[in-house]
């Protein structure tokens, strides 16, 4: 049987619509890491201490690396 509107009616042979799931369970981003923002934020200030008192190369590469490694982690979602 056909709605009033004119669109076509819910039909006995029809399959049931999907669910939607609740909008609390839509998450949008990845949730901020404690551990890789502190890994980040500690890398950091070990590259910028770097100029007021000039590192060895190596030692600047781990903390390049180190940040470089908690800013990606920033967007991996959790397992």
């Amino acid at each position: 049987m056909a709605s009033r509107r004119g669109g076509a009616g819910v039909e006995e042979g029809d399959p049931a619509p999907e669910p939607q799931p609740p909008a609390a369970a839509v998450r949008r981003g990845a949730p901020l890491h404690p551990p890789a923002f502190q890994l980040m934020l500690l890398a950091a200030i070990v590259i910028i201490g770097a100029a007021a008192a000039p590192l060895p190369l190596p030692r600047l590469l781990a903390a390049f690396v180190a940040w470089l490694v908690g800013y990606l982690s920033l967007f991996i979602p959790p397992l």
